[in-house]
């Protein structure tokens, strides 16, 4: 009899054992899959690979395995590199959703925001397509100018040539400023759990402290710290070894 019942207790063991294995499967399946692929990403994105949709696949990865500082920083060089990947841009969103305490940005005014996605829209190479197109309308517009019959008002090509200089000016420009903050993109990312702002570098009193993920914009550095902007406008003193920069740093060339 005791050993019928130590039997069934064996079998009802092993069984909620199995179950319990069973459901923790998929998960650390998913893990390792995203784990693999992490490997296989990193090396190029360090080999100095720079690819929108590399750096936002490496974003996911980080995310489902469970770094959203790491995660969130990838889609920004995803946007320095893009700012018309709506993918990543929605990650980044959904990601700061899920800590609402966190600081976040004021609400734009309607027209500010409207222009600020208009400017996202037009990527490096939209911009340079475009800047070619009006180049070339600007052309024909010339050539058009200059074989006008003389006998006639000259107002409707003066005016056209004018509209696409000035299209023109403006395209090129926006894609100089583009081109600027890309490589010197001022944001970074906190890499660790309560990271503290300080009121001065070293020995200041911690003013708050952030969250893995946070964005913020670099002022200045000195000394291993930095001078930081948050979204809300408050600025203070965090080192840098809290931060990691969308753009990194060039290392001084070894003589």
């Amino acid at each position: 009899m005791k050993r019928g019942l130590y039997l069934a207790l064996s079998v009802f063991l092993l069984a909620s054992l199995c179950v319990q294995l069973s459901a923790q499967t998929p998960a650390a399946q998913d893990s390792l899959s995203y784990r693999q692929q992490l490997d296989k990403l990193l090396p190029l994105a360090q080999s100095g690979t720079r690819n929108a949709d590399l750096f936002y696949n490496l974003g996911v990865c980080y995310y489902e395995l469970g770094q959203p500082g790491k995660s969130i920083l990838y889609f920004l060089r995803a946007l320095n590199i893009d700012s018309s990947h709506v993918q990543a841009r929605e990650n980044i969103a959904y990601i700061q959703s899920l800590h609402p305490s966190d600081v976040q940005a004021p609400r734009r005014p309607f027209l500010l925001q409207l222009l600020l996605n208009i400017y996202d829209f037009f990527s490096l190479n939209r911009l340079a397509l475009v800047l070619l197109i009006l180049g070339l309308f600007c052309t024909l517009s010339a050539q058009w100018l200059m074989h006008y019959p003389p006998e006639k008002e000259h107002g409707l090509p003066v005016l056209v040539l004018s509209i696409l200089l000035i299209f023109f000016l403006i395209t090129g420009g926006t894609l100089l400023l583009k081109n600027h903050r890309q490589r010197h993109n001022p944001k970074a990312v906190v890499m660790r759990e309560g990271a503290p702002v300080n009121s001065a570098p070293s020995n200041g009193k911690a003013l708050q402290y952030l969250s893995e993920g946070t964005i913020l914009q670099i002022k200045q550095s000195s000394n291993g710290w930095s001078q930081v902007i948050l979204a809300d406008g408050f600025s203070g003193w965090i080192a840098d070894a809290q931060l990691e920069r969308v753009v990194p740093l060039k290392k001084p060339a070894e003589k």
